[in-house]
């Protein structure tokens, strides 16, 4: 099985392609946390540990360990405030439409 580092673009056949991840730690209290975006593909968060609220597609959630958020290409979403010290664990799957990387707040 091969191994990719997250700074190298996939080039081998039947690589998923995914264009970022990683792991992120929240405090409890912490508000305001990553503001409103989209992205040009998917995006999941997978809670590990504690408790987050998020919003996506105008629509609150409060996600805990065990829970998985899963947002479409173009839903604009963010994460609200740490309701216990969380340990969440993002990956973006592969660059659609206009493939362009990172946080978009204009599609």
């Amino acid at each position: 099985m091969p191994k990719r580092n997250i700074r190298e673009e996939p080039v081998m056949f039947g690589d998923p392609g995914f264009s970022s991840w990683g792991i992120a730690y929240y405090k409890k209290g912490q508000k305001n946390i990553v503001e409103k975006h989209a992205h040009d593909c998917d995006e999941y968060y997978f809670v590990l540990e504690g408790k987050l609220k998020v919003i996506s597609e105008d629509k609150e959630y409060i996600l805990e360990k065990g829970d998985m958020l899963w947002t479409r290409m173009g839903d604009f979403h963010e994460v609200v405030e740490a309701l216990e010290d969380t340990t969440m664990f993002w990956l973006e799957g592969p660059l659609m439409g206009k493939k362009r990387k990172g946080h978009q707040y204009e599609l």
